[in-house]
């Protein structure tokens, strides 16, 4: 069940934690409802928010080693830990991980973990589909932002790099999507530009769903086109940005 969490708060608790010594916040205690479960030889904490359930378990820092390579991550707004540390794993309940896709349930999942974690005075939230460690200061920031209505956090469960011939592509995008993005975009165009644009291509394939059939569409600035070609098997989506004046899109 562990490696079947997508999330992973990173603190420095001591060796003699246990899940027991949760204690929530008065905010938090009032949308969050906690019951002790024994499941095989594991022993931890079913949560319910917003009438979903999700599964809290205890991991030691031997057990965050054995599952999870922290330094091979990107860090967003936090460093590599100096130490391995140890965490608190979240999964989705049975009754909705076939809609881990679904805003809904990817909001309460955020906002348990963003509870939680000030709880337990994290550092920092590993978000596995993407392989992203993100500290935790932006992660409660993001999330409180999304759970007012704001947009779907990209930077904090969507990884985004870039190739030596100037193409970016999303890792984790998948997670909601079935589908990564491969973008490409003309030389003169600024990284930070090109970034901005995957940014809302990604947040729009992840709340919409994935792009099935090649289509050109206006661009998110005025002399742009956007060029979206799906793979054979749609797993990944090629979109290219084209102008006949590069110097538009800046």
């Amino acid at each position: 069940m562990q490696s079947d969490s997508p999330l992973l708060i990173l603190a420095d608790l001591p060796p003699s934690f246990r899940l027991t010594d949760l204690k929530l916040s008065e905010e938090a205690s009032q949308i969050i409802s906690l019951s002790r479960f024994r499941h095989q030889d594991l022993d931890g904490w079913a949560a319910i928010i917003a009438g979903m359930t999700f599964t809290i378990l205890l991991q030691s820092a031997d057990e965050v080693a054995q599952t999870i390579a922290i330094t091979d991550c990107d860090h967003i707004f936090c460093k590599s830990p100096d130490t391995v540390l140890s965490g608190v794993a979240i999964a989705l309940g049975e009754h909705i991980g076939s809609a881990k896709h679904d805003e809904t349930v990817n909001r309460a999942l955020l906002q348990l973990a963003r509870h939680v974690g000030q709880s337990v005075d994290a550092s920092s939230v590993i978000w596995r589909p993407a392989g992203l460690n993100i500290g935790f200061e932006y992660f409660a920031g993001a999330t409180d932002h999304y759970a007012a209505g704001g947009p779907f956090p990209v930077l904090a469960q969507i990884a985004i790099s870039k190739t030596r011939d100037h193409i970016f592509q999303t890792s984790g995008l998948s997670y909601f999507s079935d589908q990564e993005i491969r973008l490409s975009a003309p030389a003169d165009l600024a990284s930070n530009e090109v970034v901005r644009r995957l940014v809302r291509l990604a947040h729009d394939i992840a709340i919409d769903g994935k792009i099935e059939q090649p289509v050109e569409t206006d661009g998110l600035v005025a002399g742009e086109r956007l060029s979206f070609t799906p793979s054979d098997d749609g797993q990944i989506v090629d979109i290219a940005i084209v102008a006949e004046d590069p110097r538009q899109l800046q």
